[in-house]
């Protein structure tokens, strides 16, 4: 089990309490081609806030325990050891990209064996503002991200920012799309999107006709509410009720597309978590489709 870390400019050692804004920012790292990605969306949020970023690069390690005998460990050695060495490699590459930001940085390397390897990366992210990953595919090689995604939502206290795959960030966000449901999910997202909302341009809050059918409460009072609550932290919305079109997903997207947004705020597992992720659900299925970035928060 292992926690270390290398910094490109000095931490400064200062207590406060929770910030209005991003003053630590968290991105992960794996050496995957991803990484220049999510750290095109992390220097973004980083500038925006002058931010500290910190790098978390994983390592997932083999589960030496699974080798029996003297030659099975000597093997699983050997593979450790080359892991390793690639990371150490992939870090020192990283190095010079972090250190030509305009924030102070720095890389944590962070190695384990699969069950520990998310705890850790969750304990890491506990004390910074939010966590910069990509969105986990059904069809991506590197299926861990899945499992570190629903660490952080679940064990760190932190709320994620999720870029799709391979796509590059739009400069300054200034749109934004919020999928409104009355649930301690959706509140919490858009409590923790407060910095990023406060700069926007059109902040637009939308809940979905079906999901209104559904609701035990007046829906209309919820919109409304969430927009006064809004208005009186600084952020002027616009609200709306979107007819179902052909699912939940389909029509945050198409509104999110029909109104060029730069990010859309949702809450995480509305629903129970071994549901969502066996059967499917409305999360799952937002991470999978989106093209759009993610802020969301359990």
């Amino acid at each position: 089990m292992k926690a270390d870390s290398s910094s490109t400019q000095p931490l400064e050692a200062k207590a406060s309490v929770r910030p209005d804004n991003y003053k630590t920012l968290a991105v992960h790292l794996d050496g995957s081609e991803e990484d220049e990605v999510r750290l095109s969306h992390a220097e973004m949020l980083a500038a925006t806030f002058d931010s500290h970023l910190t790098g978390l690069f994983t390592s997932l390690l083999p589960d030496i325990s699974i080798y029996a005998g003297e030659m099975g460990t000597g093997v699983s050695m050997d593979m450790v050891d080359q892991i390793q060495q690639r990371a150490t490699a992939a870090i020192e590459r990283l190095q010079p990209r972090l250190e030509r930001l305009s924030v102070s940085s720095e890389i944590r390397r962070i190695e384990d064996a699969a069950g520990w390897l998310s705890s850790l990366l969750a304990t890491q992210v506990r004390t910074t503002d939010l966590f910069i990953g990509s969105c986990p595919r059904k069809d991506e090689a590197n299926t861990d991200w899945r499992h570190l995604i629903e660490a952080i939502l679940f064990e760190s206290g932190r709320s994620v920012y999720l870029a799709p795959p391979g796509q590059q960030p739009r400069q300054p966000i200034r749109t934004v799309l919020i999928g409104w449901t009355d649930t301690k999910e959706a509140s919490r997202a858009v409590a923790e999107a407060l910095p990023l909302l406060r700069l926007a341009s059109l902040v637009k809050v939308v809940t979905v006709e079906e999901e209104r059918q559904k609701a035990d409460l007046d829906e209309d009072v919820g919109l409304a509410d969430i927009a006064t609550y809004l208005v009186r932290h600084g952020v002027e919305t616009v609200v709306d009720v979107l007819p179902l079109t052909e699912d939940v997903t389909s029509t945050l997207l198409q509104e999110a597309h029909r109104i060029s947004a730069d990010l859309i705020v949702a809450g995480a597992y509305g629903h129970s978590r071994l549901r969502e992720w066996i059967m499917g659900g409305t999360t799952v299925e937002l991470v999978e489709k989106t093209d759009v970035p993610l802020l969301m928060a359990h």
